[in-house]
């Protein structure tokens, strides 16, 4: 990560979580180099019932994520049903989650890129294995 963000002019972020928010800030500040941050994350968001985080999420010891996983333990158990992947940002996520839940399909995986640019090549290379 650390060889592609310096080889970017800047870094482009959709959060879809509260911690990743602070995440990001708090990554910017620790850097030991300066890039333009543009946080791409909508107002609305802070209103999504869905869209918290809890006190362990925003601890010390976690950090920003680039790219989420899918977090439905039934699809991450039967990985080998599903038939598709859809990768989203920001609060797209949220409103693909309730399509999902409201016509019962467990064969589509939502995973979440929050770090738009740099581009995450590795995580999302990873989560289509």
């Amino acid at each position: 990560e650390r060889m592609q963000i310096q080889r970017t002019n800047w870094q482009v972020v959709n959060c879809s979580t509260p911690a990743n928010y602070f995440h990001v800030l708090r990554r910017q500040i620790h850097r030991d180099f300066r890039k333009p941050l543009v946080i791409a994350t909508p107002k609305n968001l802070l209103r999504e019932k869905k869209c918290t985080s809890s006190l362990d999420d925003i601890s010390l010891s976690t950090r920003f994520a680039r790219v989420y996983p899918e977090v439905d333990p039934n699809i991450v158990k039967n990985a080998a049903n599903v038939k598709r992947v859809v990768f989203c940002t920001g609060k797209i996520y949220y409103e693909l989650v309730d399509e999902r839940e409201k016509r019962h399909l467990d064969n589509v995986a939502i995973v979440r890129i929050e770090q738009i640019a740099p581009f995450p090549w590795d995580k999302v290379a990873k989560e289509m294995k």
